[in-house]
């Protein structure tokens, strides 16, 4: 136990000097990180980073809306609560508010949390003197719209050619995922092959072909109805196909949540 102790700390720590050099989401005005995916319906280029949702936790505790700020601040604990006979302990404390972290997905968010941020969000920008378009909504997708957003290819179940998680012919992953390791035989898994122990920095992998990222692996995303969709950095690939579905129950370390754009009034 206490060997697989220093094995995992070796790792975190291998982690964390990653995790500074790890390339970040370009900077760009609000609704130019959307991706459109019908009229006047647009899809996060990215998952929601513990960046952007500490902006939103930020405004609530500068408007002493501190109710609100302790119902929506992520459970940390789930990361060993979850996971107990791995050595979490330093996720639990540096994962969300860590700079190193915050190009890095949120995760063990309610989803109440993840409704109330997409309404600050939609309020934030409402009220904004210059803004490109008079008035949008900000939310969660619903289980059609994510499928939809997924742009999967016509008779597959993915959004590339085939059911694997690498390119053919290459060892390119397409997403951040775990591996089952069918030569050991004792269905052990390899989680770091495709570049992330657990998750990773949003963006690191090549975008679906409406150019959004990690709509398969990295985090299980919220929906609007509480449906969970396109598996995690904890799941397999055949966990993480666009047909199938989760039923969201309590935060956790391997969801998240992706928003989407409504133009109400261009």
């Amino acid at each position: 136990m206490m060997e697989m102790k220093k094995m995992n700390l070796i790792v975190f720590s291998l982690m964390a000097l990653l995790v500074f050099s790890a390339s970040k989401p370009k900077k760009n005005k609000k609704e130019d990180r959307f991706k459109e995916v019908s009229h006047r319906f647009y899809a996060g280029t990215y998952e929601v980073t513990n960046k952007e949702f500490r902006e939103y936790l930020e405004y609530l505790k500068a408007t002493d809306r501190l109710a609100e700020y302790n119902s929506s601040y992520p459970d940390t604990t789930q990361w060993m609560k979850k996971f107990p006979h791995s050595f979490n302990g330093p996720f639990v404390e540096k994962y969300f508010w860590h700079p190193g972290f915050n190009n890095y997905p949120v995760v063990n968010v309610s989803l109440e949390a993840a409704k109330a941020y997409c309404a600050w969000l939609s309020d934030s920008y409402n009220s904004k003197e210059k803004r490109k378009y008079k008035k949008v909504t900000f939310r969660l997708a619903t289980e059609q719209e994510w499928n939809k957003m997924a742009a999967v290819l016509p008779g597959h179940n993915l959004p590339w050619y085939g059911n694997f998680a690498y390119e053919p012919g290459s060892s390119c992953s397409n997403t951040n995922i775990k591996f089952e390791n069918k030569v050991s035989g004792d269905n052990k898994y390899d989680y770091s092959s495709d570049g992330g122990m657990t998750t990773c920095v949003v963006g690191s992998y090549k975008a679906n072909k409406m150019g959004v990222y990690d709509i398969i692996g990295n985090v299980a995303e919220l929906t609007e109805s509480g449906i969970i969709k396109g598996g995690s950095w904890d799941n397999t690939i055949d966990e993480c196909v666009v047909n199938k579905s989760q039923d969201f129950q309590l935060p956790d370390p391997r969801v998240g949540f992706r928003v989407v754009m409504l133009i109400d009034e261009l």
